[in-house]
């Protein structure tokens, strides 16, 4: 009996040295810096908006579900823009013309950047559209992954409880 708990004590003690060494991922912080899609030479940089909630949606200009989510960010920018909250698209596209394309057709309001490929990469997105909630230190709060009916109601619910 006391070797199967000495045998016990030892497997324990490997166990938890062993995950002592792993490298738990951490979510990744806001650090963006892209050009804003329509404003020539103009740049979006996440280090001139701290101390704001910031949210994000990483996109592509031919994703379907993408354009499905328009109109919740929209709803999420027109609602909370005045209340400190940064409102932002980053498009993976390099194209600015296919992107301008889709901020004439759907009438976008929010800041909206492109060449974001690095940066989906960086936020660790694995598919689109990506909606991240940040909070005012940027640190990651919340991720929506794809297109719900839901998201303007979702998105209102947790930038609330941010802001109270």
């Amino acid at each position: 009996m006391k070797w199967n708990r000495l045998l016990l004590a030892i497997c324990t003690v490997f166990l938890v040295a062993a995950c002592a060494k792993m490298d738990i991922p951490q979510p990744p912080q806001l650090n963006v810096s892209l050009p804003v899609a329509g404003a020539e030479e103009a740049v979006w940089s996440s280090s001139e908006h701290q101390g704001q909630p910031v949210l994000v949606a990483v996109m592509a200009s031919y994703c379907g579900w993408c354009k499905r989510s328009l109109p919740a960010l929209e709803a999420a920018n027109a609602e909370f823009k005045d209340k400190g909250v940064e409102v932002v698209g980053i498009y993976v596209d390099d194209d600015e013309d296919a992107v301008l394309d889709i901020i004439n057709q759907y009438g976008l309001k929010s800041t909206i950047l492109y060449q974001g490929g690095q940066t989906a990469q960086d936020l660790m997105v694995q598919g689109f559209p990506h909606i991240m909630l940040f909070d005012k230190d940027h640190n990651m709060i919340k991720i929506w992954s794809g297109y719900s009916d839901t998201l303007a109601e979702e998105y209102q619910k947790e930038i609330n409880k941010l802001l109270d």
